[in-house]
């Protein structure tokens, strides 16, 4: 049996895997505390998968426990907004304090993914823009930055 940690924790992504005999653990974060803070211990059998900023939580929990497997899901990049874009986003959900500490939080987060110490899968869907698809494993067809049945559906065969 192995341990399938999610990050968001999508009823639809882990049944599968739940009626298979693995111990499912769906984790949906606080988006109004630090994503670097979220970190959750794994066991070394686990496969870790994120989406989206789930994808960064997922990174990081696999930086620094050991790990079966890390499945990222159109990690967002992170790397090309700027502090006040980050900002801007996140006034739309914060107050002006809290939108300040999550992005200076993201800011100070560095992905390298020659850096984990386990295999990596990285995915990104078709029909999302190209900063999304450079340098990943797979491409699910017809799939938008978003978890819709079908990106479900194409992570399900690559865990599989």
């Amino acid at each position: 049996m192995e341990k399938i940690v999610l990050w968001p924790g999508i009823k639809n992504l882990y049944r599968p895997y739940k009626k298979s005999g693995n111990l499912v653990v769906p984790i949906n974060p606080d988006w109004y505390q630090s994503i670097s803070k979220q970190i959750v211990k794994t066991k070394t059998n686990s496969i870790i998968f994120g989406f989206s900023y789930g994808a960064i939580l997922a990174y990081l929990t696999a930086r620094k426990y050991k790990c079966n497997k890390i499945i990222l899901g159109s990690i967002a990049p992170i790397h090309i907004f700027s502090l006040q874009s980050l900002i801007k986003e996140n006034l739309e959900h914060m107050s002006k304090e809290l939108a300040i500490a999550q992005a200076e939080d993201i800011k100070n987060i560095k992905i390298s993914l020659d850096k984990l110490d386990c295999p990596y899968i990285t995915l990104a869907g078709e029909l999302e823009p190209p900063i999304m698809k450079n340098n990943v494993n797979f491409i699910i067809p017809k799939a938008n930055h978003y978890l819709s049945k079908n990106y479900i559906d194409g992570i399900c065969k690559i865990i599989d």
